[in-house]
């Protein structure tokens, strides 16, 4: 709850959300951990964290990006990055694929036109999504450099437009695929390569069609990576706030000073606002700077802070984080359940007093009820964990990445 509510408000509810929190939280899966090149807090819990495929990913909603240049692959619902795996691309890396034998992993808009689970398992991994290389561009641009004839560009584009497998059987190159085998090193003809349990989540989620962006080195990403190690924030956020799992910081909400920029708490404690804070971190994004810096753009829109600022503090308390999300945030439904993505931040009423009290973020897995677990830290006497508390508890706001 918020730094400085009475707990003995909470005394009803503290055994329920012991129980519902103990019976959330299970181990990660050591052949899950993300293996990502992440840059954020607590460098010594990457090993141990990872983010599933949510259940929200499913063939029709979902899309692919592939980051050439930070060797990852995006998984988006409805837009929205919700997973990260790392991969690995052809022997020839950078520049775009220009014939065969080049080893270069192609750049540009395709989709997926073949599926197999078991037919090149020992070749391809696990699984295999074959994309549509060539397209209409890779043909034009072949044709005006000679490596195939005007009737091979058209045959092509004919396809492309259809919908169906474009010719296979040119000198531009042909099975560019999503696989398995691993993300040691560069080491395919073009492919994209995963680690073969990756591919296995990444495949249930899409279907024939699914389209597949790759992207060019420097070529700008439809999502925002405040720093730049190539996980998208939605996604980045959400690692944040499960490495606070698994810090596991008891709830104490006393004041404590700390430096007025990256300042925390000593990490063994904590209340809801610190996941929050921690977890934005993550994503390089300093709730304790940006509160501070927005109340003195606007201050009549942090009508219930203290007058005179405390960086120690305001940053820690439900009543200022509700404004800034408000205004610098994507607000998106309460009521629909099924637009609930991994990294949303959610504002809670569980006090008598009207308004919201409390804060969480929404975790990627479901809880028994069906509905997405809250990563927070509850109240006295529990620790951060992820909580089955959707249909229970009054969600009053929702919040999600600005894409830019």
């Amino acid at each position: 709850m918020d730094s400085g509510i009475n707990a003995k408000s909470f005394a009803a509810l503290v055994a329920l959300a012991m129980a519902v929190g103990a019976a959330a939280v299970g181990e990660a899966d050591p052949a899950r951990v993300t293996a990502l090149q992440e840059e954020g807090i607590w460098p010594e819990l990457n090993e141990q964290v990872w983010v599933g495929v949510p259940a929200a990913a499913s063939p029709g909603r979902t899309s692919i990006i592939v980051d050439k240049e930070k060797r990852v692959l995006v998984l988006l619902v409805d837009g929205v990055p919700v997973v990260a795996f790392p991969v690995a691309l052809g022997f020839t890396p950078r520049g775009d694929k220009v014939k065969q034998g080049d080893g270069r992993t192609p750049e540009g808009h395709y989709a997926i036109c073949e599926m197999l689970e078991r037919d090149l398992a020992s070749r391809y991994g696990a699984r295999s999504m074959r994309l549509s290389y060539p397209n209409a561009k890779d043909a034009a641009r072949g044709a005006s450099g000679g490596v195939i004839t005007g009737d091979q560009r058209d045959a092509i584009k004919r396809a492309v437009k259809a919908g169906k497998m474009p010719p296979q059987n040119t000198r531009l190159g042909s099975s560019i695929r999503i696989h398995g085998g691993g993300v040691g090193t560069d080491w395919t003809a073009g492919c994209v390569a995963l680690r073969d349990r990756d591919v296995v989540d990444l495949y249930g989620a899409v279907g024939m069609g699914t389209e597949v962006r790759v992207l060019g080195r420097k070529e700008k990403k439809p999502y925002g990576d405040r720093d730049r190690d190539g996980i998208p924030d939605q996604i980045d956020g959400l690692l944040g706030a499960k490495k606070t799992v698994i810090n596991g910081s008891k709830y104490d909400g006393k004041y404590v000073h700390i430096p007025k920029r990256g300042g925390d708490v000593p990490r063994e404690i904590g209340v809801c606002t610190d996941v929050i804070v921690r977890a934005l971190r993550n994503a390089g994004l300093d709730l304790q700077v940006e509160v501070q810096a927005d109340r003195e753009r606007r201050p009549a829109a942090y009508p219930r802070m203290a007058a005179r600022q405390n960086p120690s503090i305001d940053h820690r308390r439900v009543k200022n984080l509700a404004p800034w999300f408000a205004r610098h945030w994507l607000a998106r439904s309460i009521d629909d359940f099924d637009d609930y993505l991994p990294g949303d931040v959610i504002l809670m009423d569980t006090l008598p007093a009207e308004g919201p009290d409390h804060i969480g973020i929404i975790s990627d897995r479901l809880g028994d009820s069906g509905r997405p677990l809250v990563i927070n830290n509850w109240t006295v006497g529990c620790t951060t964990a992820e909580m089955d508390l959707l249909g229970w508890v009054t969600v009053t706001h929702r919040y999600r990445w600005p894409l830019f």
